[in-house]
């Protein structure tokens, strides 16, 4: 409640984060509540339940009406009753079933049904909101029990005679018992809470305590969801003013149409009207609208508005501005006077003589708005409201259910519909509308305040420029000058500084076209061209134009090449050469101004000012200023021819670089080959004369070993009883062991020699010293060496998968090539593929070669690894160009493989890959050489 009431209109906070925390202060209520009713009260374990039940559905309902419903329905479940129904009083005192719940449908359902008022007599109310008292009937004994009759024991149920009207009320309704436990809030009675029997039955004082401790509950959850709906409506209240806040002071110009409109919609009004009396919103006279008081008054409408009717002797200026009438003057006298709340203008007798404009249409209810700011009346806001229609059913109607017809007058079914009917203006209405109308204030206001300094800034601004116009004139030239000169130093590109010279002293002049003609040096500046040019729009472009003068070279040349400056102020007041005349009247020149621009000193070009529209008188100080631009223009064209040498020289010595240390990496990496290659031709010959030495020896030695043995089988077979001795060492010998185990070991010594052959032979025919020259050779055997000198990092590591080799060869025709270069080629791109697979599973490299038509070979090395981007593929033919860490590679591999491919083979070598598909490496080279080695 603290919350809510201390919740200001003109605070916009957010309303979602207030209700959360209303919800926390709900449940925290609850909570407290359920402690203090358990503590107060002996609750029996059913009784426990339901209380339980009861507060989880107060916790999780989401409206009043789901948890009227749920709490009827555990009521009815737990008391075994027929009917129960929650009764809520109307403000004119009669009432309507909101819950109902209904046992099997012994009784007809009464849910929505209004009930007159005079059913319950004012007594009964009177007594059900002083004492909160009880009320059990039992109508088959005629008698009627309440609490609270008296006041020393408010507890204790007092019976009495049951009236006879009353009887006979509830048996029309087919009960024969009943008990009423009122609802009360903040001392008023909001309603009752009902239980229905259709037999005659008794109420114990436990269902009783169970029903009021529901109820209790009940008044507490009730209080609550009002305070909620109180948020949510001053929430919906706080964003409709943030709206039209919004509209009137967030944007640039004030949006009183668009506000008036919100304004009228947050009423659900159907039209509305704001008359506003502001200088900055001035509007010219209109003949038609001669009674307007002012130029200053504006008038913004929308919805239904009043019509003038055509039969009337009433002045349509009147309903155009019904503001203007003196009804207004006299309501609103001060700023006391904040609002004029209207709920039926035809009850207003100081609207009488607008009763004809409104005829024609629905609008009943008036609320005005004076907007007062420091005492000044600054307008009025309306807001128009149609009148309604309301139809209430009455209880009594006819229903299909024969147990609710009975012969009773009063409950005959009936509907009352009732129209033009008025709509109250509310409190929460006219705070709204004041803080809405103060909106409109302070925004008019400001605006006209705006509005009026903008007026004054503006005279002060011309007063400004007045006085600072002669100073621009004479420093903008300067800037200009030093923007042209710090231009040309960050750029130092002759089109660059062309360019920027051009344009600066064209905007600076205020001429139509300035450009830059340079001479053809060769021709003895008889011909030249338009290299930069910039000019007005809608002017003829001479960009590019070739022009030959070859009075300019023998007449003018010489005196240009010492700084002359020529002006022309009219081209047609003066005698002029024909040529040069002829050359004018081409690029449609009526006057112009021309400087030199040197190179050493040569005559580069020309500085040429144009204005082409009519004559212009060159003063001094741009003649100077022209001549200072041209000067720029030299150091820059001199600085520019500078800077291109220096760049030339630093390219030259950049590529030299580069070459250099491409060939010492390519040395290098050639030398390390070649001792490689030197190391391993060793190796494998050292290898290969013992193992051959071992090898040879192996079958002469399996040949002894056998002849051994049928020798001593021989012996055995002649003498079967050897001695003692023998027998000893037999058995120590483990001589059956060694007989069978020796063929073994021979035949495994066979293999090994044999496998240290086929590696010793692998390693020759990778190193090819015998054929450093260019000669066929088989392309197969030499991708076999590779993988066999590989195979130690194919096979698996540690935890690593073992990388799985696909061969897909074809038949090839040898192929004439450096086979140790080659060699080295498809080592290099199958160590890239195996680095690639490090992080794979299933690895897997694919080596397919095919031949080409006749004279070309394909070789295709793939893998499955995680593939190259697109970028990276445009390097890493680039020599020193590498994507592993730092030290376990030079960047060298594949930018050799691209030379012994491409330079020495007549080949190529393509990469295709994509990010995550894998990369495959192309090999094409012919199978004959055109020029052999």
């Amino acid at each position: 409640m603290f919350l809510c009431r201390n919740l200001s209109l003109s605070q916009f906070a957010p309303p979602k984060p207030f209700l959360s925390h209303m919800r926390l202060s709900i449940n925290q209520t609850f909570q407290d509540f359920s402690t203090s009713l358990r503590f107060q009260t002996n609750v029996s374990s059913p009784n426990t339940e339901l209380f339980g039940r009861v507060t989880h559905w107060i916790r999780r309902s989401k409206s009043l009406s789901e948890l009227l419903a749920a709490i009827a329905q555990e009521i009815g479940a737990v008391l075994s009753c027929d009917r129960v129904k929650i009764y809520q009083f109307n403000p004119d005192e009669t009432g309507t079933v909101v819950a109902e719940w209904i046992c099997e449908q012994r009784l007809p359902s009464l849910l929505g049904l209004t009930f007159p008022a005079n059913d319950i007599p004012p007594g009964a109310r009177e007594l059900f909101a002083r004492t909160g008292a009880r009320s059990i009937v039992n109508v088959a004994e005629r008698r009627i029990g309440q609490t609270g009759i008296d006041s020393t024991a408010p507890d204790e149920i007092r019976y009495r005679p049951l009236n006879a009207c009353h009887a006979e009320y509830l048996m029309a309704m087919g009960i024969q018992s009943s008990l009423v436990v009122p609802i009360l809030q903040e001392g008023k009675l909001w309603g009752l809470f009902v239980i229905h029997h259709a037999e005659a039955r008794s109420f114990s004082d436990a269902q009783v305590s169970a029903l009021q401790m529901v109820v209790d509950l009940l008044t507490v959850a009730i209080a609550q969801y009002h305070l909620i709906e109180q948020a949510r409506a001053k929430a919906d209240r706080e964003s409709t003013l943030r709206r039209i806040s919004c509209l009137l002071h967030s944007l640039s110009t004030i949006e009183l149409q668009a506000a008036l409109e919100t304004a009228v919609s947050a009423f659900a009004g159907s039209g509305g009207r704001l008359w506003v009396n502001a200088t900055s919103l001035a509007v010219e006279h209109s003949p038609r609208n001669l009674k307007l008081p002012s130029a200053c008054v504006r008038l913004f409408q929308c919805g239904s508005q009043p019509v003038a009717p055509r039969d009337e002797r009433i002045e349509t200026a009147e309903f155009v501005l019904l503001e203007e009438d003196r009804a207004w003057q006299d309501k609103f006298q001060s700023e006391q006077d904040s609002v004029w709340a209207i709920a039926d203008l035809y009850q207003e007798p100081a609207l009488q003589k607008f009763y004809p404009a409104f005829r024609s249409l629905k609008i009943r209810g008036v609320l005005i708005f004076p907007l007062w700011y420091r005492r000044e009346l600054l307008g009025y806001l309306t807001i128009f409201r149609d009148e309604i229609e309301t139809e209430i059913l009455w209880a009594g109607q006819i229903s299909s259910d024969e147990r609710q017809l009975y012969p009773r007058q009063s409950f005959k079914a009936w509907c009352e519909s009732r129209r033009g009917q008025i709509q109250p203006w509310t409190a929460g209405d006219l705070e709204l509308g004041c803080a809405i109308a103060h909106q409109f204030s302070s925004a008019i206001q400001q605006y006209e305040t705006h509005q009026h300094v903008q007026k004054l800034n503006a005279s002060l601004e011309i007063q400004v420029q007045e006085r600072t116009a002669r100073l621009q004139k004479a420093t903008e030239q300067q800037h200009v000058l030093f923007s042209v000169v710090t231009n040309m130093r960050k750029s130092l590109q002759v089109e660059q500084i062309c360019a920027t010279a051009t344009e600066e002293l064209r905007r600076s002049l205020n001429v139509d076209r300035v450009c830059v003609y340079q001479f053809d040096l060769d021709r003895q500046y008889n011909t030249g061209q338009v290299i930069a040019e910039n000019m007005v729009s809608g002017l003829s472009s001479v960009l590019g134009t070739r022009i030959e003068d070859y009075c300019f070279g023998e007449r003018f040349a010489n005196q240009y090449r010492h700084g002359r400056v020529s002006s022309i102020s009219d081209v047609e007041a003066l005698v002029i050469e024909p040529c040069y005349l002829a050359i004018l009247e081409r690029l449609a020149i009526r006057a112009h101004l021309i400087a030199p621009i040197l190179r050493g000193d040569e005559l580069w070009g020309l500085l040429c000012v144009h204005q082409c529209d009519r004559p212009r008188n060159w003063t001094e100080h741009e003649i100077q200023f022209v001549k200072q631009v041209a000067i720029q223009l030299t150091i820059g064209l001199e600085q520019a021819e500078l800077l291109l040498q220096t760049q030339h020289q630093a390219q030259q010595i950049e590529a030299t670089l580069h070459s250099l240390k491409h060939t010492q990496a390519q040395l290098i990496q050639t030398e390390k080959m070649s001792s490689l290659g030197r190391l391993v031709a060793g190796v494998a010959h050292e290898i290969n004369n013992p193992v051959s030495f071992i090898h040879g020896n192996l079958n002469y030695l399996n040949h002894y070993v056998i002849d051994m043995l049928r020798l001593l089988d021989a012996y055995r077979a002649a003498y079967p009883e050897p001695r003692s001795e023998v027998i000893d060492l037999i058995e120590s010998i483990d001589f059956e062991f060694v007989r069978q185990d020796l063929p073994k070991i021979l035949a495994s010594m066979q293999v090994g020699t044999e496998r240290i052959r086929e590696i010793v032979l692998s390693l020759r025919n990778f190193s090819r010293l015998d054929q450093a020259k260019m000669k066929p050779v088989d392309i197969h055997e030499g991708i076999e060496s590779t993988l066999l000198i590989l195979q130690h990092r194919l096979k698996p590591n540690g935890g690593d998968f073992s990388i799985e080799v696909i061969k897909e060869y074809a038949e090839l025709p040898a192929v004439e090539c450096y086979a140790g270069q080659l060699n080295q080629v498809f080592m290099n791109l199958l160590s890239n593929a195996i680095d690639a697979l490090e992080t794979v599973e299933n690895p897997t490299i694919r080596i397919r070669t095919k031949q080409l038509h006749d004279d070309r070979v394909l070789i295709s090395i793939a893998d499955n690894g995680c593939g190259i981007s697109a970028q990276t593929q445009l390097r890493i033919f680039d020599p020193f160009f590498t994507t592993k860490p730092i030290g376990k590679g030079t960047g060298m591999g594949l930018a050799i493989s691209h030379e012994v491919v491409v330079r020495d083979h007549q080949g190529s070598l393509n990469c295709h890959s994509e990010p995550g598909q894998g990369t495959e490496f192309w090999i094409e080279i012919p199978i004959r050489q055109s020029i052999s080695a």
